[in-house]
């Protein structure tokens, strides 16, 4: 019996969505963001600002910390978000600390 690769690496619920994730195609890979963003709650955090909003940023869990808006922690929502347990995520302040693949790779080599 062949195994599949989330078989193999005893893959989480964030593993297994990424993996999905980036197997998929371009147009595929923006539905899948869209669904994330419907529940995302990081528009209504302290830190969110007019900046980030218009420029739409969101799901930050995924896509990465924010470029260039959000410079300040003025509170965080990120453990009260569905993704969070959805997805199994283990760390938080993902606008300014990056998302939760390389919070987790950078606290493996640390």
């Amino acid at each position: 019996m062949k195994l599949g690769i989330e078989q193999r690496y005893n893959m989480d619920a964030l593993e297994q969505w990424l993996n999905t994730f980036w197997q998929s195609s371009i147009k595929q890979r923006t539905l899948l963001t869209r669904e994330k963003q419907s529940v995302c709650v990081c528009s209504s955090c302290s830190s969110y600002n007019r900046c980030a909003g218009e420029i739409h940023e969101s799901v930050y869990c995924i896509t990465g910390k924010s470029h260039l808006c959000i410079t300040e922690d003025r509170g965080c929502t990120c453990t009260r978000c569905p993704l969070v347990a959805e997805l199994g995520l283990k760390y938080s302040g993902f606008c300014r600390d990056g998302a939760e693949a390389a919070q987790r790779y950078e606290h493996e080599l640390h």
